[in-house]
């Protein structure tokens, strides 16, 4: 049996080491590689999160101007509604009224409005002869064309309101007696907002919890 020699033991020890070390240098350099990936990676999911921020952050200012668009929509309705009752349903009012009494009671006026109210606004459609029953007259009388006008003005403000996302209603509901709520009810005309509420004038219009235009109310002491 041939013995190996020293030198032979060294030369094999000596090619040992140099594959291991080889061996090794493969192994750091895979891990360096695996390093930057990994950098790599780190900086696309943090670049994605920015994104995904910033997409986030537009969507909800687009939410934000679009809930605010629709609550000026509604403010402007609600304005409109407002002009419309003391102005145009009120002009009605008084000329039935004056008519009917030969002068303008302010009760007899504002329980005139309300009745009109309730016609318009309180029901799930609008009639013009129901609205000249109310104001008593026929359909011949030189107020039927008051009565057309404002029927069709009532209509196109329901409709209006319908065709916003968040529709909004008319809120008639109140306890006579009561002290006036300054939240949600004004006082009519010259009425005494520290009197009990008697009846509601005009309904309050309200939309997504937000009262965009308070009642009015007819307030008495007796």
């Amino acid at each position: 049996m041939h013995e190996e020699t020293y030198e032979g033991r060294f030369g094999r020890l000596e090619a040992m080491l140099d594959s291991v070390a080889g061996d090794t240098t493969d192994l750091r350099a895979y891990i360096e590689s695996m390093r930057v990936e990994t950098d790599e990676l780190r900086q696309t999911v943090v670049g994605l999160e920015a994104r995904l921020d910033q997409m986030a952050a537009s969507w909800t200012a687009f939410r934000t101007d679009l809930e605010t668009e629709e609550a000026e929509s509604h403010r402007a309705l609600a304005d409109r509604y407002v002009n419309f009752v003391e102005q145009s349903l009120y002009g009605v009012a008084r000329k039935a009224v004056k008519e009917k009494y030969g002068d303008l009671p302010p009760d007899k006026t504002a329980r005139m409005v309300a009745a009109l109210c309730n016609e318009l606004f309180g029901r799930a459609d609008v009639s013009e002869r129901r609205v000249r029953r109310v104001l008593g007259i026929r359909a011949e009388h030189e107020l039927a064309q008051g009565v057309q006008r404002v029927v069709t003005q009532a209509r196109g403000i329901m409709a209006e309101s319908n065709r916003m996302k968040t529709r909004g209603f008319w809120e008639f509901d109140h306890i006579p007696g009561a002290p006036l709520d300054a939240s949600r009810q004004q006082a009519w005309a010259r009425c005494d907002a520290s009197d009990p509420v008697e009846f509601v004038v005009a309904p309050a219009y309200v939309a997504g919890g937000t009262t965009y235009c308070r009642q009015r109310v007819r307030t008495s002491a007796s």
